[in-house]
């Protein structure tokens, strides 16, 4: 196990960042054989969890129904008749074909690549320590067909679990700053909390990216990025990103484009662990099923384009573009009575039903004018099609004729940003092109796996397969640096 010297905590891996690729890469590292293995948290222990337990989506190959019902809770399990029928999967070639048209086509092909081959066998391994998962609730077109049973709040409290069943240690209130590479091709992490100095033979940066720092989105992103709400915990500030830089790790992905989602109007600034239901009756995704207009009346995006779930990325970032940052969804009666709005659609106190779209507008200080010309020519056009269900790949004009009508107001919510380090597709991070020894990333911190958009559900299976690389990598590099060390000492 660890042992103090001079004040300082050895470890054999480090793990930097308690979400759930962090996570997964202590597992990992201690299924490989590690006996020493910490991971640092910068949050408070009833703050634990991370954005990782706000959300619920793995997107994963699979091969037939049969595969998704044995990942179910139980055989028998009723649900199992929700899950869809047929014998199609998900092939690693729609899951690519899906990430690129979404993500954009600048970013790391290679990596996106291996993160999808490895997603299958990934799940069949976290399944093994207890991950279960059920059909999704009252999907939206084109949504991924599972969620993790309990979503992310019993995601990470199964993580959790397995980590301190096998043995590691999670030490809270660690925020790392610093990091130095020191004798013996060893790391030693400096920084605010107990837990430190802190010196190790394999390093696994996990911490997520910049999204908590207002100056840092403010540099990357431009000044109407600093006080933008945070759909996530405030706790990833890109301390460690930077110190890795610092010491000449590489950089990838987009710096400039984040995970930004339309959220409800009553977003706090930052949600906590232990709010995800909270977090998911705030999401604004069923947009597919109406048209989405500024508050000069126009439409700006195209809500027809693609499922919610490979689009809704794309319009929060839209959002930030626009007059007072404000968007509005608008429904009208047929599929208000329809049932397949979200309930949070429907309780939320800034929503506005009206008769007609011109009082709606009036109401909530849209241009009255354009919007009635945008449903005009929208309703007079044939060009303008939004998908039936998730099922059927018949499509039909979009109308929005009938009353009563919905008008429902959004505002950006920030989950992530994409810009971070170079990774190889073993995670190890590169500097100058090539892998520092020692050293590893998974999770957000890893750039190159977005640019301009985000298909649901990725940045969860990203972690996880790099997570699992990473701490199986962390774990033999250790075990061989302290072999070489105790040689070097019997020499000595």
């Amino acid at each position: 196990m660890h042992s103090r010297r001079k004040g300082q905590r050895q470890w054999q891996v480090v793990i930097v960042g308690a979400g759930n690729a962090g996570l997964c890469a202590g597992i990992a590292a201690l299924q490989a054989g590690a006996d020493s293995v910490a991971v640092l948290d910068a949050a408070p222990k009833e703050f634990r969890g991370g954005n990782s337990s706000l959300t619920r989506t793995m997107r994963f190959s699979w091969r037939d129904r049969s595969f998704l019902a044995g990942l179910m809770p139980d055989p028998g399990d009723a649900r199992t008749a929700e899950l869809p029928a047929g014998p199609a999967g998900y092939s690693d070639e729609d899951y690519l074909a899906d990430w690129l048209r979404t993500a954009g086509d600048q970013v790391d092909t290679t990596l996106v690549e291996s993160i999808i081959r490895r997603s299958t066998s990934a799940i069949t391994w976290m399944r093994g320590f207890g991950h279960r998962w059920v059909p999704r609730p009252n999907p939206l077109p084109g949504d991924f067909p599972v969620v993790f049973d309990g979503g992310g709040e019993a995601l990470q409290a199964r993580n959790f679990a397995e980590f301190e069943r096998l043995g590691g240690t999670v030490c809270y209130d660690s925020a790392v700053t610093e990091i130095e590479k020191v004798s013996g091709g060893r790391y030693l992490l400096r920084g605010s909390g107990p837990a430190f100095p802190v010196v190790c033979d394999a390093l696994v940066l996990a911490s997520g990216g910049f999204e908590g720092s207002a100056r840092m989105r403010e540099r990357h992103l431009g000044v109407q990025w600093r006080d933008v709400k945070l759909r996530g915990v405030p706790y990833n500030k890109g301390e460690p990103l930077e110190a890795a830089i610092a010491l000449g790790a590489d950089t990838a992905g987009n710096w400039q484009q984040t995970h930004t989602t339309p959220q409800g109007t009553a977003l706090p600034d930052y949600m906590m662990p232990g709010r995800m239901r909270e977090s998911h009756g705030l999401t604004r995704y069923a947009f597919p099923r109406g048209i989405v207009v500024n508050r000069d009346g126009r439409r700006f995006f195209d809500e027809a384009g693609d499922h919610s779930q490979l689009s809704y990325v794309s319009l929060g970032q839209r959002i930030m573009d626009q007059p007072g940052q404000v968007a509005f969804q608008v429904f009208d009666g047929k599929v208000v009575e329809s049932g397949k709005l979200p309930q949070g659609y429907l309780s939320d106190p800034a929503s506005v039903i009206t008769r007609t779209v011109e009082e709606g507008a009036r109401r909530l200080s849209i241009d009255a004018g354009n919007l009635a010309e945008e449903v005009r020519r929208l309703n007079s056009s044939d060009t303008d099609f939004l998908p039936v269900d998730r099922d059927d790949a018949e499509r039909v004009p979009k109308r929005l004729d009938t009353p009563p009508f919905l008008f429902v107001p959004v505002v950006c919510g920030l989950t992530f940003t994409y810009g971070g380090l170079s990774v190889s597709t073993n995670a190890e991070v590169r500097g100058d092109g090539k892998p520092i020894s020692g050293l590893y990333a998974a999770g957000v911190i890893v750039g190159g796996l977005y640019d301009k958009g985000y298909p649901g559900g990725t940045g969860l299976m990203a972690g996880a397969v790099l997570g699992r690389a990473a701490g199986t990598a962390a774990a033999n590099h250790a075990l061989k640096n302290g072999e070489r060390v105790r040689e070097l000492g019997r020499l000595a």
